[in-house]
């Protein structure tokens, strides 16, 4: 409906909206007078055909009320139908887009919500997402060599883009105008007018400033949100690569998908920048600021695996990606009697596999942004009920406009006046207003406990909640655990205490290498069962993967190699070697499983 200017390049505007060289130019479907808009001209139309029945037809001084009413019914349908302008893209402007020529480019693309999509020339014919490096053998990362030409990083930041996750702040201007179009807003102005109208003056100019200054505060909170919502992106630091066969600082906004990068605890500690598969060297991970979990986890290399594997990031992601926006909090180097590439800060080394928007701290950021649509304090029981409820308005006004024009000595109007005052007190004026001071109220308690919200009316439908479960222990419980003995051995159905277990018996061996649990600054972290049972055999871990007892000299047990839990398999199982003295050259290694019954159960030879 709004008319927009045609241009070319000369031009890098069309009235106020901005467009980039690809685009050649843009304009109506059919360009028109701004006299002849659909808001505008069929009006002026109307207004003349109404006033031409009106006068020569009615008679103006015989029907005043007549005129009056319809007059102001099409004044109504007009600023109804401007508003459909804000409430209704389809509405606002039927244009066409003519793009430039080819431009000598491969693809066609664009960008939607932050994510790039290609057309694909294939037989789908249909736009794809980007697609990253998830798919590969372990061997085709492990024999990465990073990017080794410039034509290569070139092409790399053409597919991928810089690897940021800035987010765009609407101005106040436009976050306001946004609300007071709603139709709610909409619907509070013009029972302040009608109040005016019925010389009602105070009450209604202060209405009127309440509400505005409601909006006003709603529209603050809801930057401020934003704003703390922005800062969860990563700032810009420098970080190793291997490019062009030789190790460079560059910023983490450059970090590419196939990038090697060296990862490492700093005294800045600095969040990890991009979703990264760790290649070489061992990682405990603070990922609490996106699963929630207080417990930090060990990443363990994928030079371990079977080099055949094909990376799957459900079932690999959990033990060998390191996720953007986690921190390490400790990192083993790979040793140095060891081949292979090693960094030159001494850090582990990780294969880039997914930047900006698209990794998982990316994914979360958008989730907030963009997965519902924005709400307002209506919905669609509240429309029906206004609906159910303005049949008797309707009703009510009918009634006291017939009764009212039968006294001849009656103010037509003053009569209208109350007639419209009777359909628009089906919802109350002050109701928006009671609503949206407890939504306000609502924040600003929200924001003492460090909750931010960016769609502040979705706070009533909270409200709703009566059940809330938890599904992690240390919510509702406590992770505090105290071991009571093992059962089942020993043709015993009770307990037996751990104290009673010899030291060489298999069991007591399974429980103190069949684990997860890692030292970080001389703190033991891992699972509360695991920490809780060796804390119970009087026995600690020790940097290196090293198990020692906390009193006396019995031989340490050393673990040589890990398999960490798989859901799959339904169990884990470690390889620890235990010499009798650290002078000793013989070393017992054993092999040590936990899982579930049903799995191990037919592992077990009676």
């Amino acid at each position: 409906m709004t008319n927009l200017i045609s241009t070319n390049r000369k031009s890098n505007t069309i009235g106020s909206v901005p467009f980039n060289d690809d685009i050649y130019s843009i304009s109506l479907y059919c360009s028109k007078n701004y006299v002849l808009h659909l808001n505008i001209g069929p009006f002026l139309l109307l207004y003349i055909l109404w006033f031409v029945i009106w006068i020569f037809h009615f008679g103006l001084g015989e029907y005043p009320e007549l005129g009056m009413i319809v007059t102001v019914i099409i004044a109504i349908l007009q600023i109804i139908t401007c508003l459909f302008c804000y409430w209704f893209v389809q509405i606002r402007a039927f244009m066409q887009c003519v793009p430039n020529p080819h431009d000598q480019r491969e693809h066609a693309w664009f960008i939607f919500q932050k994510c790039r999509y290609i057309y694909d020339e294939s037989e789908k014919k249909t736009f794809q997402t980007i697609e990253y490096p998830l798919s590969n053998s372990f061997s085709s990362y492990l024999q990465s060599k990073g990017y080794q030409t410039q034509d290569d990083i070139d092409q790399g930041i053409w597919n991928f883009g810089l690897n940021t996750m800035f987010i765009d702040i609407p101005s106040f201007i436009d976050l306001f105008i946004e609300r007071a179009t709603a139709p709610f807003f909409v619907f509070q102005v013009f029972c302040v007018l009608l109040w005016c109208l019925d010389e009602y003056w105070y009450y209604s100019l202060l209405t009127l400033f309440m509400l505005i200054v409601f909006e006003i505060t709603l529209v603050q909170q809801q930057k401020r949100n934003m704003a703390m919502i922005r800062q969860m992106g990563n700032q810009p630091y420098k970080i190793n690569v291997y490019r062009q066969r030789k190790w460079i600082k560059i910023d983490t906004t450059d970090i590419l998908p196939g990038d090697l990068c060296s990862v490492l605890r700093n005294n800045e500690n600095n969040p990890l920048p991009c979703d990264m598969l760790l290649l070489r060297g061992q990682c405990i991970i603070d990922e609490s600021m996106l699963t929630g979990e207080s417990i930090p986890q060990m990443k363990e290399p994928i030079e371990n695996v079977d080099e055949n594997t094909i990376f799957d990031l459900e079932r690999h992601g959990k033990l060998h990606v390191l996720s953007a926006g986690t921190k390490i909090v400790q990192h083993t180097p790979p040793a140095k009697m060891q081949g292979g590439m090693k960094a030159s800060d001494n850090g582990c080394i990780a294969y880039a596999l997914r930047t900006g928007f698209s990794t998982s701290q990316g994914k979360l950021l958008k989730t907030i942004l963009y997965s519902v649509k924005r709400v307002t304090a209506n919905n669609l029981e509240t429309f029906l009920f206004i609906l159910f409820l303005l049949v008797f308005a309707v009703i009510a006004a009918s009634y006291v406009w017939i009764e009212g024009t039968k006294d001849t000595k009656r103010n037509r109007y003053k009569l209208f006046i109350e007639c419209t005052l009777i359909l628009t007190s089906v919802v109350p004026p002050e109701l928006p207003i009671e609503l949206s001071l407890a939504v306000n109220t609502s924040l600003i308690a929200l924001v003492k406990l460090l909750i931010y919200c960016t769609e502040p009316f979705r706070i009533p439908f909270a409200g709703k909640v009566d059940i809330c479960c938890f599904d992690k222990t240390g919510t509702l419980t406590s992770d505090d655990l105290v071991v009571e003995g093992v059962a089942g051995i020993q043709n015993s159905d009770d307990p037996i205490p751990l104290s009673k277990i010899d030291v060489q018996s298999p069991v007591k061996q399974v429980l103190l290498t069949c684990h997860a649990l890692a030292n970080l600054d001389n703190d033991i972290i891992g699972d509360p069962l695991e920490k809780a049972t060796l804390h119970a055999l009087e026995w600690t871990v020790t940097r290196g993967d090293t198990v020692v007892p906390i009193k006396g000299r019995a031989g340490r047990w050393q673990i040589v190699q890990r398999f960490h839990f798989l859901s799959a398999l339904k169990r884990m199982s470690v390889i620890a070697g235990q010499s009798p003295s650290p002078s000793s050259n013989e070393t017992t290694y054993i092999v040590a499983v936990k899982g579930a019954p049903e799995t191990l159960k037919p592992m077990v030879c009676f």
